[in-house]
């Protein structure tokens, strides 16, 4: 669908506004998201999975490409959920920072600005027994991981690193490859100051889906013009939209975590440069 959005250049912005032309990415092949029977089974671009009951047992069984998975299951039937997840599980959940790197953009004094960036998703497979209660057995990607370090090696953090062009309306996209981030970028200096990249937080990074669209929302606070607050939003991009189950687990910091001062709560402050 096509967003129009309307900026201000200050603090005082007008209500943003948002209208749907049509449905984004109408000729592109989407994958289904959603809460599905236990026996539910998936052939799609290359993704081939499903849950079979043989002799008591249900089985589990997935292959994309040469990645293979089997795994036996006990429950009593129940649910599978396929929802889009975090793109920080995959291959050895390395991070919980996701960074994307976009065309710079610079920014007046007190300005305001709403842009669109893509990013990666994986997908996830849950069952959810009969009581409501929901496990991950399974996730997979399309989308090959890259990484990169935010910071030096004596201060920063490993990230999930992505490039991507600024839209200021939402592009078309493959649903089962990327997401979109709805970024609203504040300049609160009274220094003009230039962004070409974001670090999230992946307990601040919330994601929505419909049949066309993953989606999620961030806000950005520049402090200075090298330093800038990172926020996660819990909000849908569009009304009708699922939130997506999460996988966010608090971890140990390690020594490519040296975070100290740098989180509160699902905020995340860049302080090792904006582009």
């Amino acid at each position: 669908m096509a967003l129009k959005i309307l900026h201000s250049g200050g603090r005082k912005k007008e209500k943003e506004t948002v209208t749907y032309e049509h449905d984004n990415g109408s000729d592109l092949k989407q994958f289904a998201y959603g809460r599905f029977p236990i026996d539910y089974a998936v052939n799609f671009e290359g993704l081939n999975l499903a849950v079979d009951l043989d002799r008591g047992m249900y089985h589990y069984r997935r292959a994309l490409g040469d990645w293979k998975t089997d795994i036996n299951i006990s429950v009593n039937g129940g649910h599978m959920l396929i929802h889009p997840v975090e793109p920080l599980n995959l291959p050895d959940n390395l991070t919980d920072f996701m960074e994307i790197r976009f065309d710079p953009i610079k920014i007046e004094p007190d300005g305001i600005c709403v842009i669109f960036v893509t990013m990666p998703i994986e997908i996830g497979v849950f069952l959810e027994s009969p009581s409501g209660s929901t496990d991950v057995i399974d996730i997979v990607s399309y989308v090959y991981p890259k990484y990169s370090l935010y910071g030096g090696s004596n201060r920063g953090v490993v990230t999930r690193f992505n490039e991507s062009k600024v839209y200021y309306y939402p592009p078309a996209m493959k649903n089962y490859e990327a997401g979109l981030l709805k970024l609203e970028i504040e300049n609160r200096s009274d220094e003009w100051a230039t962004v070409g990249r974001a670090v999230i937080f992946q307990k601040g990074l919330f994601l929505y889906f419909d049949e066309n669209l993953v989606a999620a929302s961030a806000e950005m606070k520049i402090i200075s013009p090298d330093v800038a607050v990172v926020t996660g939003v819990d909000t849908p991009l569009r009304q009708g939209m699922t939130r997506s189950n999460r996988l966010f687990k608090t971890r140990k910091l390690t020594p490519f975590y040296n975070v100290t001062g740098m989180l509160n709560d699902t905020a995340y402050t860049m302080d090792m440069g904006l582009i």
